[in-house]
């Protein structure tokens, strides 16, 4: 009864958190979103069996990897439409069918799954909502003039998410790059394949990039969350434990609200100021300056493609937990598909998990090297993804901005920063491989390595461009081997006072962390806080006048075009708009988000001259080189160069819309 109380449960609050993101375009979209999931049923269930939930978490992580390969060959083959996509997908879950077919018995057997087992992943699926949508559904929000606001960070990922939707929604391929039009994007984008198919071919209620983008976000956290519950299963066989560990996983990672907290509590300031600070991230500021590490709520919110990368991995991992080096043939095979789509969705995470998986394999088995032999199969489809990547330009370049050692932030106080970041999972975590020796360690096993690999990579690992992002990656690859060591600590307590241990432990790892959790959560959708961060407004604000000239845009220039607005005035605040609202590309722009290259800056000073001069012809000369089409201007760029701006003084420009402050001028 308690299964089927929560099954409805769970179902209202998904289509009642759907609603209130998107309205009947949401409500539509899910649909689509369960179709993408269909090619992926078969090997789940040749993986884990029909009649097992982690049957159906498999099918669904794969069938969603799948569909996006399917989606990719039709515009690889120029012949991008409906009934192409529609076609490619049809074809590929028949054929998963095909190859499926005689396979009876499940290739890995895991622990029974129980009704209370059923009852504990959907109350972990009801948390994984409240946490997802209050965030989700003011993105984008609009008051009653009809401004539209935008939280930071959702500026940093979300915004710039709908740039790379609209891209790949143009179909070319590979991608262009929007803030540098004559070049490819080097930039894993194989999650977005969905999304931007769909907002282009799909129902008129669904045409439009962010409205998919946040759904689709919604449900990759519920199969994220699913895997995590998944990986602690397989560890415990224990509903309880498992849901444990997984809601632990999600809200009570990091002590840095509750450290800010008190803070502010022993300076008698008011915790009305916790608004104004990126509560993820306290040990990156004085008096740290370490690591930050984001948890996993903000998988949610800001960087679903890592989630579907994390839950790919996740699948595999389980399957070395359960079957160990004597997997089967089929085991290995269908291990190898999962990491290869996790390789697809973000080449580095995809390869620290398929490290992590050959470790231990080769622990399991470094007495039996003819199995570890055997394991190698695996490796194929993880070779084909990387060639994948290769061949569409994903990771060019990328190699070369790799560094090594203790350097930077690792240095700053690294334990202090470790346990303020880490530490109420950090704790449950090593608790469950230090107390908990009456349980096997091989189901344990691959979480505890994926942990120590991450760790290791967090300290001595780095992008010479972006010194925060490996830290980003692997503290949440962190947390999801800690999730599952976690469960297996409270596994492993049976007797009364254990238990009793147990629940005190938890108790003080949830009073700790969630703090974090609830401030962010708040934080994420408040789109009344208009002051100002660390270089950057809290809430951007898209006015009616810049809408309707991102409108004109739209409908009144080619795809193609190109669209430049100044991108030295607006740094880290407005710097994808025009990409992002207009879904036109710019011939030059500094995006956050992407790997920092000298033409990025080089193009942009030529931009900025281009508005700054006072000579009309010099404005025309470089806009031309620079082989712009359209050129934008708004409050930022007048306020910027008040005594530049004189596009409407030459003929080489045409006053094409003009709105208050904002204007539209065609390069002749």
């Amino acid at each position: 009864m308690a299964r089927w109380l929560a099954v409805a449960a769970f179902c209202v609050a998904l289509v009642s958190c759907a609603w209130a993101i998107g309205g009947t375009g949401a409500w539509i979209y899910l649909p689509v979103y369960g179709a993408a999931l269909v090619p992926g049923l078969p090997i789940g269930f040749a993986l884990f069996g029909r009649n097992h939930a982690a049957g159906w978490i498999a099918a669904a992580v794969l069938g969603y990897a799948l569909t996006a390969f399917a989606l990719w060959a039709p515009i690889a083959a120029h012949a991008p439409s409906s009934m192409t996509f529609v076609a490619s997908w049809a074809v590929l879950s028949v054929l998963a069918w095909l190859l499926c077919r005689r396979i009876t018995s499940p290739a890995v057997v895991l622990p029974t799954w129980t009704s209370s087992a059923s009852t504990a992943l959907l109350l972990v699926l009801l948390l994984t909502l409240a946490v997802a949508t209050p965030p989700f559904a003011h993105v984008g929000r609009a008051d009653e003039q009809g401004n539209r606001y935008y939280r930071a960070y959702f500026t940093a990922d979300f915004v710039w998410h709908t740039t790379l939707t609209s891209e790949i929604a143009k179909f070319s391929m590979p991608p262009r790059n929007p803030y540098l039009a004559r070049q490819p994007i080097h930039y894993y984008w194989t999650y977005y394949l969905l999304p931007a198919a769909v907002s282009q071919v799909g129902p008129a209620p669904v045409r439009d990039v962010q409205l998919c983008l946040k759904i689709n976000a919604l449900m990759t956290g519920l199969l994220l969350l699913s895997a995590v519950f998944l990986g602690a299963w397989t560890a415990t066989g224990r509903a309880l434990a498992s849901a444990t560990g997984a809601m632990l996983g999600l809200i009570a990672s990091s002590a840095e609200g509750l450290y800010e907290a008190v803070t502010l509590w022993r300076r008698g300031a008011p915790l009305e100021q916790l608004r104004n600070w990126n509560i993820d991230a306290v040990t990156a500021w004085p008096p740290f300056a370490g690591h930050r590490i984001d948890g996993l709520q903000r998988c949610l919110w800001y960087v679903p493609q890592h989630s579907m990368a994390y839950a790919l991995g996740i699948v595999s991992l389980s399957i070395a937990a359960a079957s160990g080096a004597a997997s089967s043939l089929l085991a290995i095979i269908l291990c190898g598909i999962a990491l290869g789509c996790s390789v697809a969705f973000n080449p580095l995470v995809g390869g620290i998990f398929s490290l992590t998986y050959g470790m231990s394999v080769v622990i399991a088995a470094w007495r039996q090297p003819y199995l570890i032999l055997r394991h190698a199969v695996a490796a194929v489809p993880v070779l084909a993804a990387l060639l994948w990547c290769a061949a569409n330009q994903m990771v060019d370049g990328a190699g070369g901005f790799l560094q090594f050692g203790l350097l930077g932030a690792s240095r700053q106080r690294p334990l202090e920063t470790l346990l303020l970041s880490l530490g109420p999972i950090l704790v449950t975590g090593i608790a469950g491989l230090v107390v908990t020796r009456k349980l096997p360690i091989r189901p344990a096993l691959p979480f505890a390595l994926l942990a120590s690999v991450s760790l290791f990579l967090m300290y001595f690992v780095r992008l010479s461009v972006d010194q925060a992002w490996m830290a980003f990656r692997a503290g949440q690859m962190m947390i999801v081997g800690l999730a599952a060591l976690s469960a297996r600590f409270v596994a492993a307590s049976t007797t009364g006072v254990q238990r009793v241990i147990a629940a005190l432990v938890v108790v003080l790892a949830v009073v700790a962390g969630a703090p974090t959790t609830i401030i962010d959560e708040f934080n994420a959708q408040d789109i009344h806080n208009l002051g100002m961060g660390p270089g950057f407004p809290w809430t951007i604000v898209v006015t009616v006048p810049q809408q309707r000239a991102y409108a004109w845009i739209r409908d009144n220039t080619p795809r193609s075009a190109v669209v430049q607005m100044d991108a030295r005035s607006r740094e880290r605040s407005t710097w994808t708009n025009i990409p992002s609202f207009a879904e036109r590309r710019m011939a030059g722009g500094l995006p956050i988000s992407l790997l920092k290259i000298p033409e990025y800056d080089e193009r942009s000073d030529r931009i900025r001259t281009m508005y700054s001069t006072a000579h009309a012809a010099e404005a025309a000369d470089i806009a031309r080189a620079l082989r712009i089409d359209y050129v934008y201007v708004d409050e930022v760029e007048r306020h910027a160069y008040p005594t530049g701006i004189r596009f409407g003084e030459s003929p080489a420009f045409e006053k094409v819309f003009e709105e208050g402050p904002v204007a539209v001028f065609r390069v002749r």
